[in-house]
């Protein structure tokens, strides 16, 4: 080895120990411990280093996490002007993690300076990081541009019109970059947008929104499909910024729900598109918590929440007009609504739409003829009692609707069994239709059907109706009722939900409401779920092997 290559395997494991210092320090980096980093390892040493081939992806990881907390000091942001050099020349690595810490502080870079034109340059930087191969970096050029044209008018404006430098490669990148650059595209400006008015009527006038919309378009099934694919993915990771996303795209999906050809693509997007503007405020959550009204965001005089729900409604009458495998997609979208939060949760059981929860709750517990629909039924069900929102803690708050839709769930669940026919098998009570679902030999039913349970279980009304079928609470309650692994650790966690009931009932003054089903929850019953509870899923305290077979 020559000496200038032993030199530098020396620095580079001097900057490596350094480093793997800074990380073990306790946090926060204080501005003494960041100084005295920078004047050991010089910036210009540093990533010298890094770009060269001696350097592997651990010492790499090492150095760039270490530079990170360095940089972000107060005295590591006084150096970021004098290492706009080095951010930029990291842009050009072929080394990813190096690539994703240039964009991390132009981006920073970005947010101080004041220089007119290296914020342009800056911009333009971020611009051409959009179409890194690696999504890590893109993302991180991303939310700087986000940052920075949502703080600054001008900045976003120079972005839409194509006015600015870093605007026009944006637009030309729209233009000629693929489907998922140009869906990049739509979701930097829609966040950027989201919390300024003026951004707002500025993009929805904008070429980048025609464009998306024209590929929307059912009579080309092919590209809109595609459309569809690609903003599912962009819808799943909308946050604040999916109210305005909502009001951009939700009158064209609800064109797309009404073709057959490309409904089973567009529901779950608006269903994802209204559940995420509930979650963070949006209007729809308002409007479905007061019944009906129109918000700003409406569709043909409704508002956006209630235009969704309808359409789902339409395919989930009693008239049974629509194929099983609409149906499925319909429940599909319910769990998507449901999934994120209460509040898009409740919006099913909206007095605007007051078949709906009803027509989900008759196809998982009454009689239907598909096996496939009542499963995404059941599914459904569950994750509007709230069996994600509970998670394994059991969280019973998280799980709760508010007073009107807990009610709504109340009355759909008994009165999926009610009437002459009653519910699945005839069974004449919710924990009579569970019981017969679990007799029958499908896996992937069962699992649907202890999902359900676990969640509805939260609450007195069904723990005590459980609790009131012996057989159905022996089955529960014995840990060889099953034999596959999933099914037995679906049992176990329903039995953990049932407990954590019995604990909340057991802790109610007598005066409360549903103190009342104290007397059906308490003593003999508490003991036997108790003894349940310490077995685990597998019996012995769930510490032996495993001897079931997998489901």
């Amino acid at each position: 080895m020559c000496l200038h290559a032993m030199a530098d395997s020396q620095r580079l494991s001097s900057l490596v120990q350094a480093s793997d210092g800074v990380l073990k320090h306790p946090a926060p980096i204080h501005d003494n411990v960041a100084r005295r980093f920078l004047e050991q390892q010089p910036l210009q040493q540093v990533f010298g280093l890094l770009s060269s081939h001696e350097c592997d992806v651990h010492q790499l990881d090492t150095i760039c996490a270490a530079l990170t907390k360095v940089l972000e000091t107060q005295y590591g942001t006084s150096l970021l002007p004098n290492a706009a050099d080095y951010a930029e020349a990291a842009l050009q690595s072929p080394q990813q993690r190096l690539r994703r810490l240039g964009c991390q502080q132009i981006g920073r870079l970005l947010v101080i300076t004041h220089d007119q034109q290296l914020q342009q340059h800056l911009q333009q930087l971020l611009v051409n990081a959009l179409q890194d191969s690696d999504t890590g970096v893109a993302g991180e050029a991303e939310r700087a541009l986000i940052a920075h044209a949502a703080e600054h008018p001008p900045a976003f404006q120079g972005l839409i019109t194509g006015s600015s430098p870093a605007g026009a490669d944006l637009l030309q990148l729209a233009d000629e970059g693929s489907s998922t650059q140009h869906m990049r595209v739509f979701a930097l400006l829609t966040a950027a947008a989201a919390d300024n008015s003026s951004n707002v009527e500025q993009l929805k006038h904008s070429g980048v929104v025609t464009r998306l919309l024209c590929q929307l378009d059912p009579s080309d099934p092919l590209s809109c499909l595609v459309a569809l694919q690609l903003l599912q993915e962009l819808v799943i990771s909308g946050g604040p910024a999916a109210q305005l996303m909502q009001q951009l795209l939700l009158p064209s999906l609800l064109r797309l729900m009404d073709d057959p050809g490309t409904a089973a693509g567009a529901m779950p997007i608006a269903a994802r598109l209204v559940a995420a503007a509930a979650m963070y405020g949006g209007a729809g959550s308002a409007a479905a918590a007061h019944g009906n009204g129109v918000s700003d965001m409406d569709v043909e005089g409704v508002d956006a929440a209630t235009a969704v729900l309808a359409r789902m409604q339409d395919v989930l009458d009693d008239r049974g007009s629509a194929s099983s495998d609409v149906e499925v997609v319909v429940l599909d979208a319910a769990c998507q609504l449901a999934l994120p939060s209460s509040e898009s949760a409740a919006l099913l059981a909206s007095p605007a739409v007051p078949g709906l929860l009803s027509a989900i709750a008759v196809r998982a517990l009454g009689r239907t003829s598909s096996p496939g629909v009542r499963l995404a039924a059941l599914h459904a069900l569950a994750s509007v009692a709230g069996v994600e929102r509970a998670g394994e803690a059991r969280d019973r708050s998280a799980a709760l609707l508010n007073a009107h839709a807990e009610d709504a769930v109340r009355q759909a669940v008994y009165s999926a069994v009610s009437g002459a026919a009653g519910g699945v098998g005839q069974a004449r009570s919710p924990a009579e239709a569970v019981l017969i679902m679990l007799q029958q030999p499908f896996d992937d039913i069962k699992t649907g059907v202890y999902r359900c349970c676990s969640a509805l279980v939260l609450r007195p009304w069904f723990a005590a109706d459980v609790c009131n079928n012996s057989t159905l609470l022996a089955r529960l309650c014995k840990t060889d009722s099953e034999s596959g692994q999933q099914a037995c650790e679906w049992r176990h966690s329903t039995i953990m939900a049932l407990w954590a009931t019995l604990h909340y009932v057991a802790g109610l003054p007598d005066d409360a409401a549903e103190a009342r089903y104290k007397g059906r929850l308490l003593g003999a019953v508490q003991q036997q779920v108790a003894a349940a509870v310490r077995a685990g899923p597998y019996g012995a305290g769930g510490g032996g092997s495993r001897t079931t077979q997998q489901s």
